[in-house]
């Protein structure tokens, strides 16, 4: 995996995903205190969350992602740079205990991270969320993740323009499960190419998304402190069920859960 290759499309491979937006400042908004998101990349979350107000960190290991997020808030009004502070670094590496009333996870993220890796996580969440505080993950829902057919097949996902450069860039994916490891592995081609035509430079980014159900999540949450409160299924926070697009599980500290 490397989010080194994947920023420099990262922002236009993502620009129709804005359906979590509301949802998550929904969410930031039932605890009071600071905002944490790990895995904040190039700052999609962070600068809505700021926008309404709220005094934010946005961890991430990858330093092009945050470079991203950096040129999103220079553009911003210095009231609201001033809410974030970017922090590159590890998130199973955190130092900040108790200080932050919303703790979340976004889009796939937590499925870069192994089973024991998800268990060193939810335990600094643990440590780090306020007694009343909310911990969100949100996922792709496992069950479509498993059902993804074993055929390596190379399909066409998007064409679209690079502004920076001019060039016009098509993406194509393939992917296949492997059930007994609970992982799907993709692969990610960008062809780029000058828009009048001429050579093609190709760019591989592969990744490997661990997945787990939800029955798996619940129990790891439950040995780290913390007690699930919600599944949602979609971000109108509708149940979880078998054919839902996504997996949101709402958790708290076991012992503010009374």
């Amino acid at each position: 995996m490397s989010y080194a290759q994947l920023a420099r499309y990262y922002d236009l491979v993502h620009a129709g995903l804005t359906a979590d937006i509301g949802f998550i400042l929904t969410q930031a908004a039932r605890t009071p205190g600071p905002v944490l998101e790990l895995g904040c990349g190039s700052g999609r979350l962070l600068i809505p969350l700021a926008r309404a107000g709220h005094q934010l960190v946005g961890v991430d290991n990858a330093e092009a992602m945050l470079a991203r997020a950096r040129q999103r808030l220079a553009a911003e009004p210095p009231a609201v740079r001033e809410r974030v502070t970017l922090v590159h670094g590890d998130m199973l590496d955190l130092d900040w205990a108790g200080q932050f009333g919303f703790i979340f996870v976004p889009y796939n993220t937590l499925m870069h991270l192994d089973s024991d890796q998800k268990r060193t996580l939810f335990r600094q969440v643990r440590c780090h969320l306020k007694a009343e505080g909310l911990f969100l993950i949100d996922l792709a829902n496992p069950l479509a993740a498993a059902q993804t057919p074993d055929d390596h097949f190379l399909t066409l996902e998007r064409c679209f323009v690079e502004p920076e450069s001019g060039q016009l860039v098509v993406q194509q994916a393939s992917s296949w499960p492997d059930p007994d490891r609970q992982i799907l592995h993709v692969i990610w081609l960008f062809d780029s190419s000058p828009p009048e035509g001429g050579a093609v430079q190709r760019e591989v980014v592969q990744m490997a998304y661990h997945y787990l159900y939800p029955h798996e999540l619940q129990l790891m949450l439950e040995e780290s402190g913390l007690q699930l409160l919600a599944l949602y299924g979609d971000y109108r926070q509708g149940p979880f069920e078998e054919e839902s697009e996504r997996l949101l599980l709402l958790a708290r500290p076991a012992l503010a859960a009374e």
